[in-house]
């Protein structure tokens, strides 16, 4: 057996297993009790999906696969970090933070 055959089979293994990870991680983001969790669950497949297209480059011989790998990770990043911002501007319009924050305007200032 060559080596370059099996590096060629290990690629293809680990584009299958990470196949299944994303699809585990899917689920996680569908079944999430929380908010973080999915937002976790959806960084994780988009980091995944990341390893996908950079392994198809290298067996694709593509190198414009790779742009397209640096572009797709930059997205995600800027993603979550608007779901994150999104999850905080929406926390504190909750109504019992709206509360708080009328008690703290209403009490003297003790310094």
């Amino acid at each position: 057996m060559e080596v370059s055959s099996a590096y060629q089979i290990m690629l293809r293994f680990s584009i299958v297993m990470l196949s299944i990870t994303i699809f585990v991680c899917l689920i996680r983001a569908i079944l999430g009790p929380r908010f973080t969790d999915r937002v976790m669950a959806v960084n994780i497949i988009g980091t995944k999906a990341i390893v996908m297209i950079a392994i198809l480059s290298f067996l694709l011989d593509e190198s414009s696969l790779v742009d397209i790998a640096v572009v797709y990770a930059m997205i995600s990043f800027l993603a979550v970090v608007i779901l994150s911002k999104c999850y905080r501007l929406s926390a504190d319009v909750s109504p019992e933070n709206q509360h708080r924050a009328e008690e703290r305007r209403k009490a003297p200032n003790e310094r």
